[in-house]
């Protein structure tokens, strides 16, 4: 198919047609090289860049940066600065990210610096604003810049832990420094020391509150010079060793529609952009922060900024993870709740261990003697292995149904994850808990503990009524919209 493309194309016959459909094959690695033995010298596609058909030279352009042939830059190079149609002139761009740009780097410079000036039509912005972002894009590739880390650890600052809706407590109990106040999404902090909260597990991630002098109203214009009239740049200073750029993402979270979301963002974050002379530069595939935008009742945003670049260890085992995984923060959440329950020196077993992060949370909480995990898949027990060499803690993994395992002593407690229900029925579930609860007291020493996470509250409630030599100790509500709960139940003596 390659060499009848080629010979139409050597014929000009259907030219627009045929250099789309080539673009779409050489996404191929294999096609590449054939097109690299056919066609050595990628004449042809030279010639199309001087075609009347502004598409024609952008499809033809694009497959010369596809083929990687570093002989074709500098006739690229030329087609690229005497193009004159502005859409077609981000696809040269493009087009040279895949080449050695080293001796191009002077005018190429010039160039983004003429587009950052550039005042143009309203029509015209989209193309100049998608070049500006591939020549940035190149020549952040050239100059491989690298983020800046995070400094200023002893600097008065304001900050939420984010924690589940109703656990901010257990969060809040845990700071002993700064001035702290539970609110509904976690905990506020005003604190000159932030090392000191970094390896609290309950909470799931910090935000820095944006301190805008204005209301942040939904209209892209007017966000973005709310942002940088407020503290936005100050704590990026602040907070980032060296000078700007600084690269970010954003993010919102309002009930808009989808397209509408993204619409917004991507004018913001323009606005953005050229509203701060470009010391901030939109990079959603390697930013350093995000701006999230929560959107309140009356329409206007609350603003953020979260620091990729603030070094985050208390997790840093969880190498593997699995589509099923528990959060960690959420684990360790359960774990500290059910602490007045955990028995020290204890054995202890997770039936659904998953990667493991039940298991480990729960030695952090409190040391036990020993701790093994059973799964039925072996991708997880792999995992797990990995993340518990990783976590310094011994863990005994077994491939196995939970239901077929035996062993010769009986555990303290049984700490778990519960598998979702998937495309079991009704009925089906109903029977997994009741030969669940039924194996787990084979396992479990009189006066045993069983800490389960579960959204099937119905079958939990249901064995319990059935089962009297079984009590519930505690019920949690952990996200009460998907109906999770944390249930304590123990083993009669």
């Amino acid at each position: 198919m390659l060499e009848v493309i080629l010979e139409d194309l050597k014929n000009q016959k259907e030219v627009r047609k045929n250099l789309i459909q080539m673009k779409e094959l050489l996404k191929d690695e294999e096609t590449r090289k054939e097109l690299s033995e056919l066609s050595a010298d990628n004449s042809i596609f030279l010639g199309f860049l001087k075609e009347e058909d502004p598409k024609v030279r952008k499809n033809a352009a694009l497959i010369l940066g596809m083929t990687g042939d570093q002989e074709i830059l500098p006739a690229l190079m030329e087609a690229y600065e005497n193009e004159e149609t502005l859409f077609v002139k981000s696809d040269y761009v493009k087009a040279m990210q895949k080449l050695d740009c080293t001796d191009y780097l002077t005018p190429l410079k010039l160039r983004l610096e003429e587009l950052q000036k550039m005042q143009a039509e309203e029509s015209e912005k989209k193309h100049i604003r998608k070049e500006r972002k591939e020549l940035e894009k190149l020549l952040e590739q050239e100059k491989g810049s690298k983020l800046h880390a995070f400094c200023g650890y002893d600097q008065p600052c304001d900050m939420i832990l984010t924690t589940d809706r109703g656990f901010a407590q257990m969060t809040a109990e845990q700071i002993h420094k700064g001035r702290k106040a539970v609110a509904a999404s976690g905990v506020r902090l005003h604190t000159e020391d932030l090392k000191s909260v970094l390896n609290i597990r309950t909470f799931r991630e910090i935000l820095f509150p944006i301190h805008c002098k204005t209301t942040l109203l939904p209209e892209p214009e007017q966000t973005a010079e709310g942002l940088l009239a407020g503290d936005l740049l100050q704590l990026l200073e602040r907070h980032l060793q060296g000078d700007a750029p600084y690269f970010f993402r954003m993010q919102i979270l309002a009930p808009m529609a989808e397209e509408k979301k993204n619409t917004f963002l991507k004018k913001t974050a323009y606005a953005l952009e050229e509203k701060s002379g470009y010391r901030l530069k939109n990079t959603p595939g390697r930013y350093e922060v995000e701006i999230r935008l929560i959107q309140k009742r009356e329409g206007d945003f609350h603003a953020y900024l979260k620091f990729y670049t603030l070094p985050m260890r208390r997790f840093s085992y969880r190498k593997n993870a699995l589509a099923v995984s528990i959060n960690p923060a959420q684990a360790a959440l359960m774990l500290y709740l059910a602490k007045p329950y955990l028995k020290e020196d204890a054995a202890v077993l997770d039936p659904f261990c998953g990667v493991g992060t039940m298991l480990i949370e729960r030695n952090k909480v409190l040391p036990a003697r020993s701790l093994y995990g059973i799964d039925i898949y072996g991708q997880a027990i792999e995992g797990a292995r990995e993340n518990t060499q990783l976590a310094g803690v011994e863990i005994s993994y077994i491939q196995k149904n939970f239901f077929d395992f035996t062993h010769r002593h009986k555990f303290d407690e049984i700490v778990t994850n519960m598998p979702t229900r998937g495309k079991k029925s009704k009925e089906e579930h109903d029977a997994f808990y009741a030969e669940f609860f039924q194996k787990a007291k084979q396992h479990l020493k009189p006066g045993g503990m069983i800490i389960m996470y579960t959204n099937e509250a119905g079958f939990v409630k249901k064995q319990m009524r059935l089962k009297k030599d079984m009590h519930l100790l505690k019920e949690y509500c952990i996200r009460q919209k998907e109906e999770w709960y944390l249930y304590i139940i123990e083993i009669e003596e």
